[in-house]
């Protein structure tokens, strides 16, 4: 089952329903432009989300466009009306009043801009969803009012669907050439976008709504008699310019260092997080294509050593030719503690990597070299360009790079260079480096940098190291990381007798729980596996559509027409899937058989067959309140009788050591073809 078997129905819902995606666009448009309350509404998924479904080709344009503009129009004629009703109550009314500053930074850009800020406004982070309130208060004529905000929201709209519209198209030809590969781009924008929007909403829900917390806590220190005490007291105290910042970079560095530290001790042999990296690893394996490999190649070898260390140098001389000593020595000193530490740990640990790639302290896993030093590079550069922006410059600075660090990282797991914990423990551990530089030399001011010179040495220089390194090293790289088969040869004998013990005994999710016993080892084919169980009534399940989706909100569905939900194996989907209906009137659910690939191949009449892992459980249909129909797993493993690969002719029967029971079928396809 492909991950397009599970999407299709929900772009075909939508699809069948542009009325209803209209109305959801609608909704998501007016909530943004709601007085305050837009804070909340994250539209920009939901607007993203549509134009990718437009570009996709799966809606229609012109009514979701139309169905938006009116969406946005009427948002902010409610939000005028509010403010022209209630004038400057508003300030006092909770909650409204815990974002008083927002509805300040308001007035401020309606008194600097005039009527065109309810135009201008619409596409300001942090004033929009206020400034129609404050037209509204500031008594604007409703007439101008109205037109500005028709053309606002016409391009508003234009704005925010079509980099969906572009993306979807970019997505749906990428598809055209693999529809892995999309899925891959696609669950990398996903989590980067899911980053970003917590972070905004942090930044502009979460905190104002416990504005008297920060002070209380430096008051208690501002009552003790100690040295250090009284210097949080004045280094953290609000009305501080820069203690905001340097109560974030602690509380990162709190949680950075101490998340690092627990995950270095979770990759010890046989603790979940080892079997989930593994998983993760073959999930991205079976994911791979050229064209994505390509891509993740490129963006590694911008993450390589070479350059970082042309960018280290850069940033570095730069510093001290502008004189901001402390500053550049404190970059030095986390780069170069970063450089040792990073080794240091992998030969403490002498974690393996999923491939060989390197010699020395390179060579093994833990933590990952590129996700570290270029989350401490990087993010040290960010807390440099940002150093007394404004809030929203900051932001967007640090989104930047964020991105570019996670971007690496995530190349290094899919290109099978670094299991998914390695790059995790270096993203934490560049965090809290970044966090304590901020930290001690955020508060320095008598040390003038030009953000603007610095940001564009980083980007002069990473594009010229990065060209070089590129020019000389990608094919090379596309060599090393190819996709490599980790297959492993049993005998037919050896694998009966006790190569069989060696194959994995439980179903391992990609969280790394052990769930289901794995009750079938079959090498062979799959097409003969099939035609031996239909004698004993196992058939193919159902397709994911819109019809059979439908299924499990009715309470009448045979158990036989719904279709099955998925389950991985250490990360592979499976290759085959049959089910049998209870027999017998009575009886409401259902056997299910799963068969996954593993890493090992049957040798046996000098022909190389894969061996397939497999799982059979029962499902119960539940059906509360007679309106809908929920498969429930209520037998994990069979008996041999409902067992069908005990009806594989020459298949053998052996206990494990917890007293389940395996089945080892042998059956190639007489046709002698897979």
């Amino acid at each position: 089952m492909s991950v397009s078997d599970f999407i299709d129905p929900i772009l075909s819902f939508i699809a069948n329903n542009p009325s209803l995606a209209g109305l959801i666009c609608f909704l998501a448009a007016m909530g943004e432009a709601l007085f305050i309350i837009g804070l909340f509404v994250p539209t920009t998924v939901v607007l993203v989300g549509a134009g990718t479904l437009v570009g996709l080709g799966k809606l229609d344009p012109v009514p979701l466009f139309i169905w938006t503009t009116l969406g946005a129009t009427a948002g902010d004629a409610i939000s005028y009306w509010i403010g022209y009703t209630f004038k400057d109550k508003i300030k006092r009314m909770w909650p409204l009043n815990k974002y008083a500053h927002m509805i300040e930074s308001g007035e401020k850009f309606f008194q600097q801009h005039g009527g065109k800020s309810v135009f201008i406004g619409r596409f300001v982070p942090g004033v929009k969803s206020v400034v129609p309130g404050i037209a509204g208060m500031a008594g604007m004529n409703f007439t101008r009012f109205s037109v500005v905000n028709v053309t606002s929201a016409f391009a508003w709209t234009i704005a925010h669907m079509g980099p969906g519209i572009i993306a979807g198209s970019a997505l749906g030809a990428i598809g055209q050439i693999s529809g892995r590969l999309a899925f891959v781009l696609g669950a990398l924008l996903v989590v980067i976008f899911l980053i970003v929007m917590l972070g905004r909403w942090l930044i502009l829900i979460i905190l104002p709504l416990f504005p008297n917390t920060h002070a209380m806590i430096v008051s208690w220190f501002a009552k003790r008699d100690d040295r250090v005490s009284r210097w949080i007291a004045q280094n953290f105290d609000p009305a501080h310019p820069r203690s905001t910042g340097m109560l974030a970079s602690a509380l990162l560095l709190l949680i950075s260092m101490p998340a690092f530290f627990w995950i270095m001790g979770e990759v010890a042999p046989g603790e979940p997080m080892v079997r989930a990296d593994l998983a993760i690893l073959n999930l991205f394996d079976s994911l791979r294509t050229p064209v994505g490999d390509k891509i993740m190649v490129f963006m590694t070898t911008l993450g390589d050593g070479v350059v970082v260390t042309g960018v280290t140098v850069a940033v570095a001389a730069y510093l001290f030719g502008r004189k901001a000593w402390r500053r550049g020595i404190g970059f030095v000193i986390a780069m170069a503690g970063t450089a040792m530490f990073v080794p240091l740990i992998k030969l403490l640990l002498h974690r393996s990597r999923p491939i060989e790639l390197y010699a020395g302290a390179d060579a093994y896993s833990f933590p990952s070299g590129h996700a570290t030093l270029n989350a401490v590079l990087f993010g040290i550069c960010a807390v440099l360009i940002a150093h007394d922006l404004k809030r929203w410059a900051k932001a967007g600075i640090f989104t930047v790079f964020a991105t570019y660090v996670i971007t690496i990282g995530f190349s290094r797991i899919y290109l099978g260079a670094h299991w998914m914990s390695d790059v995790l423990a270096g993203l934490l551990f560049g965090t809290a480096m970044v966090s304590a530089f901020a930290f001690v030399f955020g508060p320095i001011h008598n040390e003038k940098i030009g953000r603007a010179t610095l940001a564009w040495i980083v980007v002069v220089t990473l594009a010229a190291f990065g060209g070089w390194h590129l020019s000389t090293s990608f094919d090379k790289a596309l060599l090393t990381y190819e996709p490599r088969t980790n297959k492993e040869v049993m005998t037919a004998s050896s694998w009966r007798e006790y190569g069989w013990i060696s194959v994995p005994a439980r179903r391992i999710e990609l969280n790394g729980d052990r769930e289901e016993p794995l009750v079938i080892q079959y090498a062979g084919s799959l097409r003969r596996f099939a035609d031996i169980s239909e004698k004993d009534g196992w058939h193919l399940p159902p397709k994911w559509s819109l019809t059979t989706a439908g299924g499990f909100v009715e309470g009448e569905t045979p158990p036989d027409s719904l279709p099955i939900l998925p389950r991985s194996q250490n990360g592979h989907q499976p290759d085959l899937v049959l089910i049998r209906k209870d027999p017998g009137k009575d009886k409401s659910g259902r056997w299910v058989l799963r068969l996954w690939p593993s890493q090992y191949e049957v040798l046996e009449g000098g022909r190389l067959q894969p061996l397939y892992v497999g799982s059979v459980v029962h499902e119960d249909i539940v059906r509360p309140l007679g309106e809908f129909s929920g498969p429930r797993t209520d037998i994990h493993a069979p008996p041999l009788a409902d067992n069908p690969a005990t009806h594989i002719p020459g298949s053998v029967i052996r206990t494990r050591s917890d007293g389940t029971e395996v089945v080892l079928g042998f059956a190639e396809d007489k046709t002698g073809q897979p």
